[in-house]
């Protein structure tokens, strides 16, 4: 029944999305059932499960206090969820529906692009991993929910995104990986990026001939004393490293070719209208697209700084992952601009194209189906 209700809900959307203009009811229906498969997800699958973790973690967080093995805003969250005295099921659907609502308002709704499109291509995979990783999706609901304070040159925008980045650290020390995005704007170059991932690819190519092991390795877990990030550094990898370069390149790539179709629709166009004038703020929208457009591609771009990463330890695919929902803001952006019919289903069949390439390496090659796949499908509550 959950896989009848899903390839329902996906097609229905993937002709909306060939459409290029959104349907609002069957976006509602769709949140709604986005909300009630992730919230079925998890609870009774027969391989064990992060919820188990999850569950277990609720409950003894009074006992352990704040800051034993918990992110400081996590065990806060939780540790108000037990002074309230929800129960954690009841408390998950509370925040599954939050981070679906803030994701909603902040990321999808706010670009003005075809929703229909965005969901389709979350429900093909992404949905699936934030499903099972609870924790991260909060930190990566709060991280993306400040990525509209880039769009600005304004250093109160920029202190107001470097705290939204501190608070989603707190819920997830992984995402502190994420401060090349503290380097992105909406300028159409960045010279700071190019040189930095210059010099993270020179230094990758240094750990591929130090064994796969970052110089003073040791130096920088003795400095961090962190657990997680110790066993994320000291973990090997040989051509492993290979998964996320291609998955990490699609997302480049696809932001890359976004950019140029957007920036190519209004290329020789003058936006110097002034607030008094007709076109000001049809010439406003426009550039306001443009710059989102330099941000995401920027985005993906800043974050090849981890590349060095890659060769340590291929988890670290994850942070490109989570991404993933704001490239395809651009990319449904991108696809509204494209009228050709030809041009229009190459660009398209390489976007799903490309989200059918994360979800065999990660979903099929990397993780067992058995283990993840198939129970969201047939173990779901839904």
């Amino acid at each position: 029944m959950t896989l009848f209700l899903y390839l329902t809900v996906v097609l229905t959307n993937g002709y909306y999305a060939l459409k290029k203009r959104s349907n609002q009811i069957l976006v509602v229906l769709t949140l709604l059932f986005i909300f009630f498969i992730m919230s079925g997800a998890g609870p009774f699958y027969s391989f064990q499960a992060d919820y188990d973790n999850y569950y277990r973690n609720y409950y003894s967080v009074l006992d352990r206090g704040l800051l034993h093995g918990n992110q400081v805003g996590y065990a806060i969250l939780i540790t108000i969820g037990n002074f309230l005295g929800i129960p954690f099921p009841l408390f998950r659907l509370i925040v599954i529906a939050a981070c679906i609502g803030l994701l909603y308002k902040y990321v999808i709704k706010r670009y003005q692009v075809n929703v229909n499109y965005i969901l389709v291509l979350y429900m093909l995979y992404a949905i699936i991993i934030d499903s099972e990783q609870y924790r991260n999706w909060i930190a990566l609901t709060v991280l993306l929910s400040g990525l509209h304070f880039l769009e600005t040159s304004l250093w109160k925008d920029k202190l107001k995104f470097f705290l939204v980045w501190l608070i989603s650290i707190s819920f997830h020390y992984s995402f502190v990986f994420y401060a090349p995005l503290l380097l992105v704007n909406g300028k159409q170059h960045n010279k700071w990026i190019k040189r930095l991932v210059i010099a993270a690819l020179m230094l990758s190519l240094i750990i591929l001939l130090n064994g796969n092991e970052i110089p003073f390795q040791q130096l920088i877990i003795d400095a961090v004393n962190n657990e997680d990030i110790e066993t994320y550094l000291t973990t090997r990898t040989n051509f492993g490293f290979l998964i996320p370069t291609i998955m990490h390149g699609s997302s480049v790539f696809l932001a890359f070719w976004s950019r140029k179709i957007i920036h190519n629709k209004y290329y020789g166009r003058e936006l110097n209208a002034l607030p008094n004038d007709p076109e000001f703020f049809e010439e406003r929208t426009i550039r306001r697209e443009l710059i989102v457009s330099n941000i995401i591609f920027w985005i993906n771009v800043s974050m090849l700084m981890i590349f060095p990463l890659y060769l340590v330890n291929v988890q670290f695919y994850r942070l490109m992952r989570s991404l993933l929902l704001i490239t395809y803001v651009v990319c449904a952006k991108a696809s509204q601009h494209i009228i050709r019919r030809t041009p229009n289903i190459l660009f398209n069949a390489m976007v799903l194209g490309s989200v059918f390439v994360w979800l065999f390496l990660d979903l099929v090659h990397r993780i067992a189906p058995g283990r993840l796949l198939i129970p969201f499908f047939f173990e779901n509550i839904l």
